[in-house]
């Protein structure tokens, strides 16, 4: 997933706060704040914007290429819509700016199922989950389903460590697995039959599927946003998972997407005052990114 580029254009002053906002969430997205005519103008002329935000006030008879907007969105007053503006969506502006961001990604969803920009919403009813080693301290699929419900008939897991010992009910030593690496090969292919793909790949222990750890640690490195998107809108839309753990052993731009994406994230509890220091860096570095939200998913258990 690339970024979600955002431009907005305000002759008042009031949308400052808002571009202030969007820009510490620099992780989903970059924003663009433009306070004249011209400016706007030429940055349209060599940019497609994603979303181009307009207070209500504006004319728009001095803005030129707003076609080139995949999507022009009005910040309004809740007043009568100057003439012509009706034929696009509103958003009601004395609201939070989270309040405002959620909306403009609703109103991408439902025009063009724009799952990219706000990663929870690719997997719908199917439960993501991630158990992450901040400080290498191992947890066991039973542990971080101890206060959920119990497992479901259609659980799938998927070793994502750098370097596995067969811990977590992975292959055993020695034996030869296709695994993520192949998965992740069919995934830059953008190979159409993907799910056919992963049955092929996965192989069932102690009742759960597990897709097996990628045989050379750089094909993880070389995971993007777009994979992650595309492997979770396949797992839910054409394996019927109920839950998908994912157990992540390393920490990029890709990986913190994919922390963003779970519902539930389980991380060892910290046992002395380094790995505590861990736990405090990690929280730091997803606030640093405009990702509080992943903070809230965390949940630390007994290892």
């Amino acid at each position: 997933m690339n970024k979600l580029l955002v431009a907005l254009y305000d002759t008042q002053g009031y949308m400052r706060a808002l571009a202030e906002y969007f820009g510490k969430k620099n992780f989903l997205l970059e924003s663009r704040l433009f306070t004249k005519a011209e400016s706007l103008n030429d940055f349209l002329k060599e940019k497609q914007p994603d979303v181009l935000l307009l207070g209500e006030d504006v004319d728009r008879s001095s803005l030129r290429y707003l076609d080139r907007a995949g999507h022009l969105v009005i910040l309004s007053e809740g007043n009568c819509v100057s003439e012509g503006m009706g034929e696009y969506p509103l958003i009601f502006k004395y609201q939070s700016a989270d309040t405002i961001l959620k909306e403009i990604f609703a109103i991408m969803e439902g025009k063009e199922n724009y799952h990219s920009a706000i990663g929870k919403s690719v997997c719908g009813p199917t439960e993501v989950l991630g158990i992450y080693h901040l400080y290498g301290a191992p947890l066991a699929v039973h542990q971080i389903c101890q206060d959920r419900e119990e497992i479901p008939e259609k659980c799938l897991f998927v070793n994502m460590e750098l370097f596995d010992g067969g811990r977590n009910g992975s292959r055993a030593a020695g034996e030869d697995s296709r695994g993520l690496s192949e998965m992740i090969f069919y995934l830059k292919q953008k190979n159409e039959k993907l799910a056919l793909k992963l049955r092929q790949l996965v192989q069932q222990r102690d009742g759960i599927d597990h897709l097996d750890p990628a045989a050379d640690f750089r094909d993880l490195y070389s995971l993007s946003r777009e994979d992650v998107d595309r492997l979770l809108t396949v797992l839910a839309n054409e394996t019927g998972y109920e839950r998908v753990i994912f157990d992540i052993g390393f920490l990029t731009d890709t990986a913190l997407y994919l922390l963003y994406c779970c519902d539930r994230i389980y991380i060892p509890k910290a046992r002395n005052s380094w790995e505590e220091s861990q736990a405090d860096g990690l929280e730091k570095l997803l606030i640093r990114e405009g990702l509080e939200e992943v903070i809230e998913s965390i949940h630390y258990v007994t290892g």
